[in-house]
């Protein structure tokens, strides 16, 4: 793996473990947005790596994905599609409260588990 690789695999790790903890103090709609980064930070690092390529200064998971050529399965697309829609959401005061109402426990405990997963299958293809 390149030096710049595990720079953004490690931030990964440290967002994904940040998810966990904004999971267990209850915050949800922190879920989403560290859930969204370590995705995000992932898909960057797959860009370098596969590509040699600095990777776009872009927040779109959809974008990243498709600029990484991977061969992402079904179940990762469509956590690819929720979080990218629930990211941008989380930057902003209105859409965050909006949001707030939909994040129950279970459901923000699914979309880390989601992550998580995630995280680890896309960490096995950078190797």
């Amino acid at each position: 793996m390149k030096p710049e690789t595990k720079l953004w695999v490690e931030d990964a790790d440290y967002d994904r473990e940040s998810a966990k903890a904004m999971l267990e103090s209850k915050r949800y709609f922190f879920v989403v947005f560290m859930c969204h980064l370590t995705i995000e930070k992932l898909l960057k690092a797959a860009i370098i790596e596969r590509l040699g390529i600095e990777p776009p200064k872009i927040h779109s998971l959809i974008g990243l994905a498709t600029r990484a050529t991977l061969s992402i399965p079904t179940g990762h697309q469509k956590l690819i599609h929720e979080l990218d829609d629930m990211g941008v959401v989380t930057r902003y005061p209105d859409g965050r409260r909006a949001l707030a109402s939909t994040l129950t426990p279970e459901r923000s405990t699914n979309l880390y588990e989601r992550t998580r997963k995630f995280a680890q299958w896309l960490k096995r293809e950078l190797k």
